[in-house]
């Protein structure tokens, strides 16, 4: 796992736990050999014992004790943190603690269909990972106290869900911590090959460009070549024209014999990839490498190094969106002052009207779906969000916003400052707080972003802005305009530039907030949006 193993790892996670020792549960029953490379690997190993036998070793604890046990099994690819578990112990004598990651689906969301009795469905309800999907995919650690494990002599220590289901039905009070982080079950060679990929990124990425780590003892020919993220441990021997390519690891004293080609894998310590052999996206274990190879001709000069030649957005985009906020945080900030007389005379109309509050927060969807409350002045009743409910079979436009051209819920107020888009000068406080941007994808809640994947992510790529490309250039309102909504908001996460910033602050002040529509054009020339992505 990376430059060591992955009981290494997990030890410097815990190393803050001084006084603890490490037992070792294997789900098989191991031989010397096996415990010996154990020892050696981390000192802090004391015994290794089957799960059969675990239970003895619990009767020796004191009933005052913990254990924090860990499962490699469901592994977190930014490791635990114990702290995350012992703070959140209210009670850690009596109550067990479990670390839970959740589980992800393809794409980051999975639907769910209803169908009725004859096959027709009724409903499709979509799910996203980070926000409504909450099914676990196992347990990575739990903290539990000794006395729960010595009333239950019949646990099996050798799965942690069944533990944490078995306390649960004995009824030990227990708490879940549910971890969005992505987990690894390293049972399966895909996943650990997934794991390491990222534990080898991460690690080692010098200026952008990925280069190899070497460790100490190594013996690398010259004619040999490592592209790519590449971490080859102590000891290991890489022969004449061999060619490595990663993220792959070799392990420690492992050998790569002559013209073998490695291609995002890891090889075990002490394994021998065979000369001339080829391996591809696997896990290399003993002296079988031969076999689990593919032995084909390949011409090796014809490999390219793909590492430095790694392509990025052009630099302009990256540093925009940052110059961006910066200046519209300052004009924002600027503009409150400006306006605080009419900030005052509006607030004070609304509370000469119907009284309560002044302002209307409601939480929106951010930069990377992070939630904000978005600021308007009042402009509907107080419980307008019920009665929305009541009329959404009234809905005069598609897609998943409401609105209806006379809505029963706005008050006279609101009929006078809503066409002149006085309700969303508010809004200036969230783009001085970071929250929103003066151009942008138009703010959204939840609910409203859940139609079209692909326009979600992108939409929530951005900062939401008080205008936006589909304000000014919708031009199908009558006929309902959500395929437009879509359109021009991918179009300007696309096309996003101060150039076309400024055209839209220009538009939205020419046409009084939108009031009719501008050529797409005007603010995108023809020759860019025909020209293809990247």
């Amino acid at each position: 796992m990376g430059t060591g193993r992955l009981i290494c790892s997990l030890h410097e996670r815990f190393a803050s736990l001084s006084q603890c020792d490490i037992t070792v549960v294997p789900g098989f029953r191991p031989d010397r050999a096996y415990q010996d490379e154990l020892y050696e690997a981390c000192r802090r190993v004391k015994r290794v014992v089957v799960a059969d036998q675990f239970t003895e070793f619990v009767g020796t604890l004191e009933p005052s004790d913990s254990l924090l046990i860990i499962d490699p099994k469901c592994a977190l690819a930014d490791g635990i943190d114990p702290n995350v578990l012992l703070e959140a112990a209210p009670d850690p004598l009596r109550a067990a603690i479990h670390l839970v990651p959740l589980e992800t689906n393809a794409g980051g969301t999975c639907e769910w269909v209803d169908v009725d009795d004859r096959g027709d469905v009724t409903r499709i309800q979509r799910f996203y990972d980070s926000l409504t999907w909450s099914y676990g995919t196992g347990v990575a650690a739990s903290l539990v106290p000794v006395p729960s494990l010595l009333m239950a002599r019949d646990l099996d220590f050798r799965c942690l869900k069944e533990i944490r289901t078995s306390l649960a039905s004995l009824g030990v009070p227990s708490r879940d911590i549910p971890v969005s982080a992505r987990a690894f079950n390293l049972v399966h060679e895909h996943e650990l090959l997934l794991l390491n990929e990222r534990v080898v990124r991460a690690s080692y990425t010098v200026a952008g460009v990925a280069q190899p780590q070497i460790g100490s003892g190594v013996t690398i020919h010259e004619s040999a070549r490592l592209r790519g993220p590449v971490i080859v441990q102590d000891g290991a021997r890489i022969d004449a024209n061999a060619t490595i390519i990663g993220p792959s690891i070799i392990g420690a004293s492992a050998t790569v014999g002559a013209g073998a080609l490695v291609v995002q894998s890891v090889v075990k310590p002490e394994a021998a990839v065979a000369a001339g052999a080829v391996v591809r996206h696997r896990l290399v274990s003993g002296n079988d490498a031969e076999e689990l190879s593919e032995r084909v001709g390949y011409d090796p000069s014809r490999i390219r190094a793909f590492g430095p030649e790694l392509r990025d957005e052009p630099r302009r985009r990256r540093i925009y969106p940052v110059v961006k906020r910066a200046i519209e945080s300052a004009v924002a900030t600027f503009a409150l002052m400006l306006l605080a007389p009419l900030f005052a005379l509006v607030a004070l109309l609304i509370k000469l009207e119907s009284g309560g509050p002044v302002f209307f927060m409601d939480r929106r969807e951010a930069n990377g779906g992070r939630t904000f409350n978005c600021l308007k002045f009042r402009t509907m009743v107080r419980g307008a969000e019920v009665m929305q409910r009541d009329l959404l079979a009234k809905n005069e436009v598609d897609g998943p916003q409401f609105k209806l051209e006379k809505d029963p819920r706005v008050t006279r107020v609101g009929r006078w400052i809503r066409p002149v888009s006085l309700d969303e000068l508010p809004q200036l406080v969230n783009v001085a707080r970071g929250e929103m941007s003066l151009v942008g994808p138009r703010p959204s809640p939840f609910r409203e972003n859940q139609t079209c994947v692909p326009w979600r992510e992108g939409r929530l790529s951005v900062r939401p802005g008080i205008t936006g490309l589909w304000q000014v250039c919708r031009n199908n309102r009558s006929n309902g305009d959500f395929h437009q909504w879509i359109y021009y908001d991918l179009l300007y996460v696309k096309h996003l530039s101060a150039q076309v910033d400024l055209k839209i602050i220009l538009a939205t002040i020419f046409t009084l907030g939108g009031k009719w529509s501008v050529p797409l054009t005007w603010i995108i020339p023809d020759e860019a949006l025909q020209r293809p992505s990247a």
